[in-house]
């Protein structure tokens, strides 16, 4: 099994556990992008569509690892990535089959009848913003260092054509194709990075119900989150520079050797899952404040989160021309996602797609 088939095995394997986990991880007043008063947040019609959507996903989830397995020998190195799309589109009608049931029952029985709308909103963000750990980047930097200073030692013994695309194929040697791994690994630590201090400038999800409690759980959550994806990126570009390592002819991996470069990935992505299981989307599942000094704890606020299903097409995206903000808490799993509505946010995806476009231009023109 090559490198890359075994990624992408490992890939459908990950996509399609955290597809099964999301509803334990989203916010309980959100099930599946739906807003509900929290006082709904148990109603039967929801727990029986979560019931539904987790045995679907788990059924689709071992169905496709099977296959994945299965088809990473037997022709292209694509179709596995085929796998993971058609996983993506099975859970995704999964989901949008249990929003429109919880929707249905939301209407129909005027879950908001009564209810005062409020939103919150919470000042010490601008005065006291949460710091970003730089800290936790040294070690992803540290690994494209190595990966650079190995490549400028072995590159004068290199063969006239080195391999490309994680072995399929060869191209000739140059610095381009000898340090393509190299490109990839900034790339993929500064597109994180970037898109991490964005959701660090971006506000934060409050609940009206209780606002100074959740502030403190969404930065705790904030926290624990950039620290697993910096850790994450750390170990995707050392599962890089062991490939890269077997590029050069630094060391020889066959058998379950070959499986080597993908373990650090599947670490990462394994850390990442427990860090967002444990925290949940904004630290929903993080504990509840302490009792203060009287031994009460804080009262509900006196209203509900607003309905702002409208702003959300299909649960999942988000368009809002009134909102200033570039990304916002996701409305379903763990993470955060583009407010389409705002030009910021399209120049920041035409960048993220630029780049990687650019550097397949490149290859094609120098025949990589």
């Amino acid at each position: 099994m090559s490198t890359g088939s075994l990624a992408a095995v490992v890939m459908v394997a990950f996509f399609g556990a955290m597809m099964c986990l999301a509803p334990a991880v989203t916010r309980p007043t959100v099930p599946f992008g739906v807003r509900v008063p929290p006082e709904h947040a148990r109603a039967t019609v929801i727990r029986r569509e979560r019931h539904t959507y987790q045995y679907r996903t788990a059924a689709i989830c071992a169905c496709c690892t099977v296959i994945a397995v299965l088809v990473h020998g037997h022709g292209s190195w694509w179709l596995a990535r085929l796998v993971l799309l058609a996983e993506l589109a099975a859970d995704f009608g999964c989901y949008q089959i249990a929003r429109r049931n919880i929707t249905a029952v939301k209407h129909a029985e005027r879950w908001y009848a009564g209810h005062r709308q409020v939103m919150a909103t919470d000042t010490s963000w601008r005065t006291d913003p949460p710091r970003f750990p730089v800290r936790w980047l040294m070690p992803a930097l540290a690994v494209i260092a190595a990966t650079v200073i190995v490549g400028v030692i072995r590159y004068p013994d290199l063969p006239a054509r080195l391999a490309a695309g994680f072995g399929h194929r060869s191209a000739p040697k140059s610095v381009v194709s000898a340090f393509a791994i190299v490109i990839g690994q900034v790339y993929v630590t500064l597109l994180w990075t970037g898109l991490m201090l964005i959701v660090y400038r971006s506000r934060p999800d409050i609940e009206a119900a209780d606002p100074a409690a959740s502030t403190r759980r969404y930065r705790r959550f904030l926290a624990a989150c950039t620290r697993a994806i910096l850790i994450l990126l750390a170990l995707v570009d050392l599962s890089l520079l062991l490939a890269a390592l077997g590029e050069w002819q630094v060391y020889r991996a066959s058998g379950p050797g070959s499986a080597l470069p993908v373990l650090p990935l599947a670490v990462g992505l394994l850390l990442l899952a427990v860090v967002t299981f444990r925290t949940g989307q904004g630290g929903s599942r993080l504990p509840g404040p302490s009792p203060s000094p009287g031994g009460r704890r804080p009262g509900p606020a006196d209203g509900a989160d607003r309905d702002d299903d409208r702003f959300w097409k299909a649960g999942l995206i988000y368009l809002n021309r009134d909102d200033p903000a570039i990304m916002v808490g996701a409305r379903f799993g763990v993470g955060w996602t583009f407010n389409v509505a705002n030009p910021m946010a399209w120049l920041v995806i035409a960048g993220i797609i630029a780049v990687p476009a650019g550097l397949i231009a490149i290859a094609a023109a120098t025949g990589l």
